[in-house]
């Protein structure tokens, strides 16, 4: 009698056993659609353009975010939103006839959803007080997404003009 009660035990202890499985992980989060987001850093980006092609300084840096570091040749780095509209406010009193604008090449959004690195190429006409001047090259533009909207943290351009001829 005592080893059908002993049975009668060890059964109920694999028996609920077998019941206690661990619960099953959470679900994974739900990945980005980067389609999605590609197309959203695009139209930030047309925003961007069409704001410098108005001269809108300020509209130019409301796309920056906070933190963003902007990189310009001959100039030491701009920091944040607030120096970048400055600097553009400059450069438009200083080149009055400017115009100009740049064409994406690539766009990668990271896996993650929430940084992307854009290149492309940038043209710039009516520079200088004469207007007379141009400029032409490449950029790299980094872009993080801050409270849903996608803001730059990082531009850099790099001319690929010739330097002009020592004299």
């Amino acid at each position: 009698m005592r080893s059908i009660a002993c049975l009668s035990v060890a059964i109920l202890g694999v028996v609920a056993a077998a019941c206690a499985q661990p619960a099953p992980p959470p679900p994974a989060p739900a990945q980005p659609d980067l389609a999605v987001e590609e197309r959203a850093i695009r139209d930030a980006d047309a925003r961007w353009l069409k704001a410098n092609q108005a001269r809108d300084a300020a509209a130019e840096a409301a796309l920056l975010a906070s933190d963003a570091m902007v990189f310009r040749e001959h100039v030491d780095p701009i920091a944040g939103p607030a120096a970048y509209q400055a600097f553009e406010e400059k450069f438009f009193k200083d080149n009055p006839k400017s115009g100009g604008g740049w064409t994406t090449d690539t766009i990668t959004v990271a896996r993650s959803g929430d940084i992307a690195v854009q290149t492309g190429t940038f043209n710039a006409t009516g520079l200088g007080p004469k207007g007379d001047g141009k400029d032409a090259g490449t950029f790299v533009t980094v872009w993080k997404k801050t409270d849903g909207a996608w803001k730059v943290a990082y531009d850099i351009s790099a001319s690929t003009m010739p330097e002009p001829a020592k004299k």
